[in-house]
C-alpha cells in the first residue's frame, strides 16, 4: 500500500489521505534520513578511496615509465 498524502496530517484536513494498493509506475518510496555521523563517515571513506585510487594510478604510471626507460636503455 502506497500513501500519497504527504508528510503527516495538516490542520483542516480530515480523512485518511490517498492510499493506493499498487504503486504507480516509476514510484520510489521516500528514502529514510541518514544521520549526520553516518554521512560524515561515508564522506571520509569516499575521500580516502579517492586518494588511494589517485596514488595507485600514479604508482602504476611511474612503474610503467620506469620499465619503458629500462627497456629503452637496454638496447
Amino acid at each position: 500500500m502506497v500513501d500519497l498524502g504527504g508528510p503527516g496530517r495538516r490542520r483542516g484536513r480530515s480523512g485518511r489521505g490517498i492510499y493506493l494498493h499498487d504503486p504507480p509506475p516509476g514510484y520510489h518510496p521516500p528514502r529514510p534520513r541518514i544521520p549526520l555521523q553516518d554521512r560524515q563517515r561515508m564522506a571520509r571513506r569516499d575521500r580516502l578511496m579517492r586518494v588511494t585510487t589517485v596514488i595507485l594510478v600514479l604508482a602504476v604510471g611511474a612503474l610503467a615509465v620506469f620499465i619503458a626507460l629500462m627497456l629503452a636503455g637496454y638496447h
